[in-house]
């Protein structure tokens, strides 16, 4: 098993949408050398002289006799070294990884195979059955029908066909992380080729132009209620659900059979919805981190740096996660606060990981105000009241003290789970770690960090399995 993950790690470290390929060596290598201990901060694709200094003390400690220069021999060095003798068949680009820190993906790829299986899931036969059944139907074109609110999903068409086919898809991408599987590899890339030859949810609304947002034409809370059609809303669900397909088919499935021609027709799909996504500017909660992750996904396959989005974008953390653990405009909404609470600490956790992914050490101030804040999510699972003081203030919500529109179990939230995981993994010691993980156990067979429809793949598989190895 442990050559098994270990060459699905080369593999994700490696794998490539076929955009442009140039300036990408200087990115791989700098993030290499930052995983072997040789700092040289952000990872921004610009080779300067701690770059350079660091690859010559690389080189030296490898009795190497060659010059600083970023070239494609300092990279199969630097993987042989950082991942063992088992480095073979390399493909030398930065890629479609923009979340999980190589150090994560090792640990990862040492892990024993109870701990994958636990953390992972074994065969998702229910998820399979699912998308052959969506196989059975016609392509959807388009969601149209929500509003503000967003209480009528039952009679939007389309919209819980979609909810459902990227949770079936996040879990069959699990299996390819997790056991190489080329059954459940062929199957989720066959769905998206159906979907994509068919141009899915292309004839949804599209509400920008040139990365600006149309808010005349595309509004939304015109009414007090949220009882408005918003036009925005069906724009912003689909885009939401075409990234976070995206994510887990680059994470997972874009090395598989690289030459078959499916993947230029899913690719070419997926560039029509990231044209249609909001330019990122002010970071905000929601919306991937206000659009600034497909953002830094594009720059990563078109070999541009994202540094100055993920300054930002810690810059926002740092302002919006408050002293006391709250969430800006999202520990305030009434009777749909925990959950809110709950998608931004998804945000913030995986936030963190772009960040370390990119070579930033995280302040440790920020650190103690987001260990606040998961003591928060705790706290209000266990007694709704407790969210009262923060929930009372009703951002565009209704408040009913002591209630909150939210399961009563976490092994079974299907969407955002991910930050449990990734929270246990980088607080281990820490006291709402050992509640989170009291109350994720679940069935021997029941894994619930092997889906996640909020980011397109089993996220908090890996470091579920990462801290078990």
């Amino acid at each position: 098993m442990y050559n098994l993950i270990l060459s699905f790690f080369i593999l994700l470290i490696s794998v490539l949408p076929s955009y442009s390929a140039e300036n990408k060596l200087s990115f791989e290598i700098q993030a290499l050398l930052n995983a072997l201990g040789y700092k040289v901060g952000v990872v921004d694709g610009a080779f300067g002289k701690k770059s350079k200094a660091a690859l010559s003390k690389f080189h030296l400690s490898q009795k190497v006799n060659s010059g600083p220069i970023p070239d494609e021999k300092s990279l199969i060095l630097l993987k042989k070294v950082y991942l063992g003798d088992s480095v073979n068949d390399l493909n030398l680009s930065w890629n479609g990884n923009f979340i999980v820190p190589l150090d994560v993906l090792r640990q990862f790829s040492s892990a024993n195979q109870v701990a994958i299986n636990k953390s992972c899931g074994l065969n998702p036969n229910y998820h399979r059955t699912k998308i052959n059944d969506e196989l059975a139907k016609n392509v959807p074109l388009k969601i149209t029908g929500f509003n503000s609110r967003m209480d009528n999903q039952a009679s939007v068409k389309n919209a819980d066909r979609l909810d459902l086919f990227v949770l079936n898809f996040s879990r069959l991408a699990t299996s390819v992380i997790s056991q190489r599987n080329e059954v459940d590899a062929e199957l989720a890339l066959k769905a998206l080729y159906y979907w994509a030859n068919g141009n899915a949810f292309l004839e949804t609304v599209q509400c920008t132009k040139s990365g600006i947002l149309d808010d005349k034409k595309c509004t939304e809370w015109t009414q007090p209620n949220g009882q408005d059609l918003s036009l925005i809303k069906d724009h912003g669900t689909v885009q939401m659900h075409m990234m976070h397909l995206s994510y887990g088919y680059y994470m997972t499935l874009s090395a598989y059979n690289k030459s078959d021609p499916r993947h230029l027709v899913i690719q070419k799909w997926f560039n029509s919805f990231f044209k249609r996504n909001k330019s990122p500017n002010k970071a905000y909660f929601g919306m991937d981190h206000g659009w600034f992750w497909p953002e830094i996904i594009q720059n990563q396959f078109q070999g541009k740096s994202s540094v100055k989005l993920v300054k930002k974008l810690l810059n926002q953390l740092d302002q919006e996660v408050f002293n006391d653990g709250s969430i800006k405009d999202r520990t305030t909404r009434g009777n749909k606060a925990l959950w809110y609470h709950h998608d931004g600490m998804k945000e913030i956790m995986i936030t963190l990981e772009i960040a370390r992914r990119h070579g930033f050490e995280i302040p440790k101030n920020l650190e103690k105000k987001i260990e606040k804040a998961g003591a928060i999510f705790i706290r209000a699972f266990q007694d709704h009241s407790y969210l009262n003081k923060w929930a009372k203030v009703a951002h565009n919500a209704i408040y009913v003290p002591g209630e909150q529109d939210f399961t009563d179990d976490l092994a079974n939230i299907p969407n955002g789970n991910s930050w449990f995981y990734i929270y246990a993994y980088r607080y281990p010691g820490s006291e709402v770690t050992k509640q989170l993980l009291k109350l994720l156990k679940t069935q021997p067979n029941n894994s619930p960090a092997s889906k996640d429809a909020m980011i397109g793949f089993g996220l908090g598989c890996i470091y579920s399995a990462a801290s078990e190895g």
